[in-house]
């Protein structure tokens, strides 16, 4: 990463502590679990690194909406696509006692269950702090004479702070960007140092629940969108 880039990580991050005093009172979180809740689902791909190399995480969301500033939901990432500059060789020796050697990839995966809180909102402009907590495992995959096999398996808690800034441009799209942290733990200090990392995301949205209540207000199921 380069010295620009760790710049405007921190004045981001400066940001998010200084909006802290916007968080939510008691009285703010009852008022929005007293609305009606709306469902949503997402695609996501956020960029981030493991051992100074560019990697990017997919992710699918779904959850439910309160009053359009409080949401919760579940959620599954991965490591995709695979990159070739994290595979590792694995060394074995064949039938006739040769050294050989086979390449295994690096897999990452976690279920997470998230919450994402609306402190300033218009009629275009929208920022949150989403934060995602998971639960997965790293491993290397590879093959081997037909079989599958799976060699340094860990287990990993992450914690994924966030700031997200969206602007709605027509009823239908809109445009955004996440920046954020992944704090990985893990029982290898190793891997926890290598998957610590900055992530950074940059968005083309597409509002489905608008665009389903347009072409169907009438609908009943508008009202759950």
């Amino acid at each position: 990463m380069n010295k620009n880039f760790k710049l405007f990580l921190i004045l981001i991050f400066s940001c998010a502590f200084l909006s802290l005093g916007a968080q939510p009172t008691i009285d703010t979180l009852k008022y929005c679990l007293k609305q009606r809740p709306h469902l949503f689902a997402k695609l996501d791909t956020r960029n981030s690194f493991i051992s100074n190399s560019r990697a990017k995480i997919f992710g699918v969301k779904a959850g439910l909406k309160y009053g359009k500033r409080l949401s919760f939901g579940i959620g599954y990432n991965q490591l995709y696509p695979p990159a070739k500059n994290f595979d590792t060789q694995v060394y074995y020796r064949n039938q006739d006692n040769i050294e050989q050697s086979v390449t295994a990839n690096l897999k990452l995966f976690y279920i997470s269950s998230h919450v994402e809180y609306v402190f300033y909102q218009t009629k275009h402009w929208e920022l949150s702090m989403p934060l995602q907590i998971g639960v997965g495992q790293t491993y290397y995959k590879y093959k081997l004479l037909g079989e599958t096999k799976k060699i340094e398996k860990n287990v990993n808690f992450i914690y994924e702070p966030c700031v997200s800034i969206e602007y709605k441009y027509l009823k239908w799209i809109g445009v955004g960007a996440d920046v954020g942290f992944r704090f990985m733990v893990t029982k290898d200090k190793k891997l926890n140092q290598n998957f610590n990392s900055p992530t950074y995301a940059f968005k083309l949205l597409i509002y489905y629940n608008e665009i389903f209540k347009s072409l169907f207000p009438k609908s009943k199921y508008s009202k759950y969108m």
